[in-house]
């Protein structure tokens, strides 16, 4: 589903999003990550726009966009866990 913001700009939301993130349970933070990852792969959010939200240069926002695309990938393996 496209991201359709009707009261509050791209760059609005991304620095919601960051604070949202900062602040995030374990649990959070991973969800948050797996939404984050998928916005950008959609074509909703830029890297530049999560990069200027979070603060951070393009070297530290590419670190910690691999660290979120980790956490998906773990969080994505932990839901998918079934007893044997």
């Amino acid at each position: 589903m496209a991201l359709n913001l009707q009261h509050q700009t791209s760059a609005q939301f991304a620095a919601r999003l960051r604070g949202m993130y900062k602040g995030a349970t374990r649990e959070q933070a991973a969800r948050i990550a797996v939404w984050i990852i998928a916005r950008i792969a959609a074509g909703d959010l830029t890297d530049t726009q999560m990069c200027n939200a979070f603060g951070l240069t393009v070297t530290q926002w590419t670190t910690l966009k691999a660290r979120m695309q980790t956490l998906r990938d773990q969080w994505t393996a932990i839901q998918a866990a079934t007893g044997e």
